[in-house]
């Protein structure tokens, strides 16, 4: 492991984030909001950790192995939130509720304290969704640079439209999916922005829900919501949704010219499960209403890709935390448990099948390559779900809440909270202890799980 590739990585995020600061520290200052100067002091103070980190980084190279990758993604997910949180400290009055907000915000979750609150400050609103944006595509970034590699999927899939080097390699991938992730990824939030700007929105709201929803952050400025909006609005953003909850490298080869031949299961699968949910939908919302079809198509796509916008009628509970815990495509901005692993595990659970049902017949090799991993990852996964509804049930919540809240945080899908019967959607119910393990689940339904385990497995970090 090289500590130096670490400090570099790290100063990197810092500048980004400090950066990022700009944009809203210029907007509280137009607008003569008190947070203006907490803005340029978190800009500063977060622009001198990163040149310090950089210039301690820079003095020589190491090498570039699994682990120090790991660990500069673990600082963009668990560091980074820690100086994003200082200008939201101003308007929260504690360091901690700020911190669960930026860690909220990065990893597109959307689980925020208070609802209300959000929309009353135009800078912390367009804050909130720069970093659901930055979080994004830090989220394609690493899932196409290392977790779709055959070795945490299970199968080949489609190859990023960049060099990812040889299985050794894992830092100059990071760089290169930036690279070529980077301008079409804002070329899509800028059709959104400009898309929801013509339908009605006003500027800033429009900006706001383009980088949220490229995102599958679900933030609607507005206090009523995406209801809040004319219905062209909503119209507009189902499209953007389904956009992304799809496989950003196929998105990327389509726009880049370059689709010929791609053979991808895993968007096809994506599309179905969409239909198939928006269909139970709408028999649960009353099938005879032709009215309920358009609202209910929606909810599942926003389900599907973790967005968490519901409009109309709510849909019922049980479904929609299974089908957020199925997730979206692997390299999209959705979490879930993603919907190539389930692939993989149902054609590997086929292949047994018939080699039960058949033992004597001679079968082709079997296309799971990694099917330990795959295993693992759902082994974990579940165990992760189970140890976050047990926390939360074992604080005081029906257990309604305890499993939305635990499926909300784990899968990125803070929103999906107003669903719970007694549950207004604010995160403030849950007291510190709790709001700690939010943190920890947010932050793991960002990680692969196995990989998650291996942070606490002491051989990995001695091999």
């Amino acid at each position: 492991m090289a500590l130096t590739r670490v400090l570099l990585g790290f100063g990197v995020i810092l500048i980004i984030i400090a950066a990022a600061m700009t944009g809203p520290m210029a907007l509280a200052f137009a607008l003569g909001e008190e947070s203006a100067g907490s803005y340029l002091f978190g800009a500063v103070i977060t622009l001198f950790a990163g040149l310090g980190a950089l210039s301690a980084g820079s003095a020589r190279k190491g090498a570039s192995d699994f682990r120090s990758a790991l660990i500069i993604i673990m600082l963009w997910w668990v560091g980074a939130p820690a100086f994003a949180a200082i200008p939201l400290a101003h308007d929260l009055g504690n360091f901690g509720d700020a911190y669960f907000e930026a860690v909220s915000a990065l990893t597109t979750t959307g689980a925020w304290l208070s609802q209300e609150a959000i929309p009353k400050s135009p800078a912390s609103l367009l804050w909130r969704a720069e970093l659901q944006w930055l979080g994004g595509l830090a989220s394609l970034t690493i899932a196409a640079a290392i977790f779709i590699r055959p070795t945490f999927i299970g199968i080949d899939t489609l190859l990023p439209p960049f060099s990812r080097g040889d299985e050794a390699s894992y830092l100059h991938p990071l760089r290169n999916a930036v690279t070529a992730f980077l301008p079409v990824y804002s070329f899509i939030t800028f059709i959104a922005f400009i898309a929801i700007a013509l339908a009605g929105a006003p500027v800033l709201d429009a900006a706001v829900m383009a980088m949220s929803i490229v995102a599958t952050g679900g933030m609607a400025p507005h206090e009523a919501g995406i209801a809040g909006y004319p219905p062209i609005v909503s119209a507009v953003i189902f499209p953007l949704m389904v956009l992304s909850g799809a496989n950003f490298v196929l998105i990327a080869r389509v726009l880049r010219g370059d689709a010929a031949r791609v053979r991808d299961i895993e968007s096809g699968a994506y599309i179905l499960i969409v239909v198939w949910v928006g269909v139970l939908f709408w028999v649960f919302a009353g099938a005879e209403n032709l009215t309920f079809a358009a609202p209910a198509f929606f909810n599942a796509a926003s389900v599907v890709s973790t967005s968490g916008y519901v409009i109309g009628q709510p849909p019922p509970l049980i479904p929609v935390l299974i089908t957020a815990m199925i997730g979206a495509a692997a390299v999209s901005t959705a979490g879930g448990f993603k919907i190539i692993r389930w692939l993989v595990i149902t054609r590997r659970a086929r292949e047994e099948i018939r080699r039960i049902t058949a033992p004597k017949a001679v079968f082709g090799a079997s296309q799971v390559t990694n099917e330990l991993g795959v295993w693992m990852h759902f082994l974990v996964f579940t165990l992760i779900l189970g140890v976050l509804l047990i926390c939360f049930a074992v604080g005081g919540h029906p257990i309604e809440t305890a499993a939305t809240a635990a499926v909300a945080a784990f899968s990125n899908a803070g929103p999906l909270l107003a669903l719970a019967d007694g549950a207004s959607g604010d995160y403030a119910m849950f007291d510190g202890p709790l709001k700690a393990v939010l943190i920890v689940g947010m932050i793991l339904g960002r990680l692969e799980a196995a990989v998650a385990l291996a942070l606490v497995n002491l051989a990995f970090w001695r091999s």
